[in-house]
């Protein structure tokens, strides 16, 4: 009997053994923990954003090591139309900057721009797994207030206005006539006083000068201001360098409210109808040449 309990006792401490050289085993395996990444966001745009209608997510890296991010998610509850992008981006450590371009889509008619973030798929150089991590943008926002205000300025004019510019004629050395038609919409519901329309950095605009330049009401429901457009700037720099060469803003208010701000359609016609004039005047070739 006591023979048969040394064995058994033997055998107890045997397994045991095994199973502790297991646990040692398994742990000696275990993947190390995912490394804490310093990472930030900030929003910004530039002038080549503006066209695109992106926002410039400026990323940060406050960690001492090197930090690849292969996509950005952005989350922006006011505006509709967000998209992800995927880029390899590496940020170099000690707070320093690489922005990556995300559309930011269009934005409603609210006070202010809610919360906002963007979630970053990253990882550690030298490291092969990813994280996603959200990091909060700054709020409040100015930037994306700003935007939103545009956005909501634009759909409210287009609500009860619509405008276009008219037909185009040569005037040779002098530029090109032309015209901004104002046509109030079967939604509005009262007057529409056309303010302001500006020209650009390649185009200037001159018109008779009047207070409002034109209005629009429900017993004369279009209205016509006629311009001249001619060159503003004739430098190659300028040609080389413009980002919006078509813009041209207007303030308009409705019911004695308020100016806001939004800008004029431009097709295909009315493009080719300027830019044949600008290069004509200016002595540069024709764009493809």
């Amino acid at each position: 009997m006591i023979r048969a309990r040394h064995l058994l006792a033997g055998v107890a401490a045997a397994t045991l053994l095994t199973v502790l050289a297991a646990c040692d085993s398994g742990a000696g395996t275990a993947e190390p923990p995912l490394p804490e990444l310093k990472l930030r966001a900030t929003a910004e745009q530039w002038r080549q954003d503006e066209v695109a209608r992106q926002l410039g997510i400026a990323l940060y890296n406050d960690g001492a090591v090197p930090v690849w991010i292969s996509r950005v998610e952005p989350d922006l509850p006011s505006f509709e139309g967000e998209a992800a992008v995927d880029t390899p981006a590496l940020l170099p450590p000690n707070g320093l900057r690489v922005d990556v371009t995300v559309p930011y889509g269009t934005g409603g008619c609210a006070p202010a721009a809610e919360a906002s973030s963007v979630t970053v798929v990253a990882r550690a150089d030298g490291d092969t797994r990813t994280q996603r991590i959200r990091l909060a943008l700054p709020h409040p926002n100015e930037l994306l207030n700003r935007l939103l205000a545009d956005d909501c300025a634009a759909e409210t004019v287009r609500k009860s206005v619509t405008l276009r510019f008219g037909d185009w004629t040569d005037l040779g050395a002098e530029g090109v006539r032309g015209s901004l038609v104002v046509e109030r919409t079967a939604a509005a519901t009262g007057t529409a006083r056309l303010h302001t329309l500006d020209g650009n950095v390649m185009y200037r605009l001159t018109y008779p000068t009047a207070t409002p330049l034109a209005e629009v009401t429900a017993a004369a429901p279009v209205a016509t201001l006629p311009f001249t457009a001619s060159p503003s700037r004739c430098d190659m720099h300028a040609f080389a360098e413009v980002k919006k060469p078509y813009e041209f803003p207007v303030r308009i208010s409705l019911d004695g409210g308020k100016q806001l701000y939004t800008t004029v359609p431009v097709d295909d016609d009315d493009r080719k109808s300027l830019d044949t004039m600008l290069r004509r005047n200016c002595g540069v070739p024709p764009a493809g040449s």
